[in-house]
């Protein structure tokens, strides 16, 4: 069973990490999870200050000269692209279950990406693979974001947050 995958386990651990520290803590979830809704509630009620979503999803990149996995463990977790409508969509599920903070990560490399992210009700955006991939990324999304609001009226991205308009 994946770690985190059982509410009531995940509620111990996180009992007693808050119980170890007054530190923030912040508790990350798989967007694997059975119900993620139930875990982000399970780890709010057991002290969590905030909630980071998501993780990597399983998979497997196969380097085709080689015949052999491109990760030297065989699987692992991927990430980018194809995993931001995934923290997206768990971002907007959780944001309406829990009140918490949220840190939505998983395929941030625009303005676009980071502002779905905050739409759906995250109040912090991270990005990991395309930064590492171009260090003075998030630099520059920082200038498209201001140039996003200005476009759009918008005096801060806190105004944001939360209010992507679901069809009725």
């Amino acid at each position: 069973m994946e770690f985190g995958a059982d509410p009531r386990t995940l509620a111990e651990v996180v009992r007693l990490a808050r119980a170890a520290t007054d530190r923030p803590l912040f508790v990350k979830l798989s967007p694997t999870l059975p119900d993620i809704v139930a875990s982000a509630r399970a780890a709010a009620d057991a002290g969590a200050d905030a909630l980071t979503l998501v993780n990597t999803l399983p998979g497997l990149l196969v380097d085709v000269e080689r015949r052999r996995p491109v990760l030297g463990f065989g699987s692992g977790g991927v990430s980018g692209a194809a995993l931001l409508p995934v923290g997206v969509l768990a971002t907007w599920k959780v944001t309406r279950a829990v009140d918490l903070p949220v840190m939505g990560v998983g395929g941030v490399s625009s303005a676009s990406d980071a502002l779905q992210y905050l739409l759906a009700g995250a109040t912090l955006v991270g990005m990991g693979t395309a930064a590492m991939r171009d260090p003075r990324l998030p630099e520059r999304l920082v200038h498209e974001l201001a140039a996003w609001c200005g476009r759009h009226g918008v005096t801060s991205l806190a105004d944001v947050v939360g209010t992507l308009e679901w069809p009725a």
